[in-house]
């Protein structure tokens, strides 16, 4: 093992992202299934017939302690010790998220009531009260480090993937003269995948470095960890999905529409929208997860470091394992939804959302969002769209991004930050392709 090995130990490497997705997107009247993701009862009065995206995925990344030039990174030979800014907090944070849709199918059965099906697969992870200080201390290569002495505070790093496969129904609950209400329900199997965390509580760590043989430097720690995986480490498995483990999860969600009663029109009917959500309720159940719980409290030097062949060997032969159990929950990313529409003319809308999470962070195997709002003017009609996301980021602050529907949808949340930021804290990107069959009249 390298000095890799203990940044992991104490957090890890803080290139990190969000978990939401679809931005500028999935606000569209012709997003389709994808809207769904974010609302079920966006699936009645649809634009469409039928739905069928035969893929899509969507990929974001946020944090607060490195702000980094996109640009430079992709050129390749970027040094995030030497070449990103850095803003060092007691509680740094950072969240990551894929998000990949496979083959889905959306239909309208009547006016009022459509279905959907969709396959997913997901994987979140998230940080906080991460020590910045630290850290950056312990990315160093050791020949360049010097002696310190930092407080590492209770950090708590959450990672969970998973398949999902959902069932979504939709109905018009009100349609009366300027008045339209619908809401909609998603029912969701899930297939666990890999879980893994490590919390700790009252971490502090000192470095002695020996000047005259580096690997005899020596590392003081205290306080006590937390660690688990999904997988039997102890016996030398490799990380898998679980078909063994499962579990439910449920998305409800209701639309608002006032309407100029225009019922041929060539665009939409509402003049504004509201639209609320409360998506991933539920828990995925790791039946063969192993949690270990150490007191760090003691002194390894660089060589244990290097010789160790992973965190959990680290930890198995360099301190006191103190409690050990077998099967565990985690929560799915439970997060409130919000969304204002107003419809301009019949090509042109302003969008106003926000995500929010309802998950406490801090929390041990606790899979939670970040919190955002985004603000995104929209160009919308049946065969195109164009759309530029303004979105205030709880961890990574204001991002710009742009993007378009046609038959593919391509965008990206950061986009124009991205280009022209040297100091960006997150990236996001997304595509899809999908068959739509529109409605006769729409």
């Amino acid at each position: 093992m390298k000095r890799t090995l203990l940044l992991f130990c104490f957090f890890g490497s803080f290139f990190y992202a969000r978990s939401q997705s679809y931005f500028g997107f999935r606000d569209d009247n012709y997003a389709g299934i994808q809207s769904a993701l974010f609302n079920p009862s966006n699936i009645v009065d649809s634009k469409y017939k039928a739905d069928v995206t035969f893929g899509s995925g969507s990929g974001t990344g946020q944090n607060d302690l490195y702000g980094v030039n996109i640009m430079d990174v992709l050129d390749g030979g970027y040094n995030l010790e030497t070449d990103a800014s850095k803003n060092f907090k007691s509680n740094n944070r950072g969240n990551f998220n894929i998000d990949i849709m496979g083959p889905s199918v959306m239909l309208n059965i009547t006016p009022v009531h459509s279905v959907a099906l969709f396959t997913r697969v997901r994987s979140v992870t998230s940080l906080v009260g991460i020590n910045g200080q630290l850290i950056d201390e312990v990315n160093k290569d050791v020949d360049a480090s010097n002696s310190f002495l930092i407080t590492g505070g209770n950090p708590n790093a959450v990672s969970n993937s998973w398949a999902e496969i959902g069932a979504s129904y939709a109905i018009v609950l009100l349609d009366r003269d300027d008045h339209f209400v619908k809401g909609g329900i998603t029912l969701k199997y899930l297939m666990a995948g890999v879980n893994g965390y490590i919390n700790g509580n009252d971490l502090s760590v000192a470095f002695n470095k020996n000047e005259a043989n580096p690997l005899l430097s020596e590392y003081y720690s205290t306080g006590t960890i937390r660690t688990a995986a999904s997988y039997d480490y102890a016996n030398g498995n490799d990380p898998k999905f679980d078909a063994a483990s499962a579990g439910v999860g449920v998305d409800l969600g209701f639309t608002y529409e006032y309407r100029t009663n225009c019922h041929s029109c060539a665009g939409n009917r509402y003049k504004f929208k509201a639209a609320a959500s409360i998506t991933d309720i539920g828990k995925l159940n790791y039946n063969n997860i192993v949690e270990n719980t150490y007191n760090i409290t003691g002194r390894v030097t660089q060589q244990d470091i290097e010789d160790a062949d992973d965190i959990f060997d680290f930890f198995d032969s360099n301190y006191t394992k103190i409690s050990s159990r077998r099967g565990v929950k985690a929560n799915l990313p439970t997060a409130l939804h919000t969304n204002l529409d107003w419809n301009i003319d019949q090509r042109f809308y302003l969008n106003l959302s926000g995500d929010f999470n309802l998950v406490d962070a801090k929390k041990v195997n606790g899979t939670a969002i970040a919190n955002s709002v985004t603000f995104t003017p929209r160009y919308e009609t049946r065969q195109f769209s164009f759309y530029v996301p303004v979105t205030y980021m709880q961890y990574s602050g204001t991002q710009i991004g742009a993007g378009f529907r046609a038959r593919i949808f391509i965008g990206s949340g950061t986009l124009f930050s991205n280009m022209f930021s040297n100091n960006s804290k997150g990236c996001n990107i997304y595509a899809g392709l999908k068959l739509p069959i529109y409605q006769d009249y729409r």
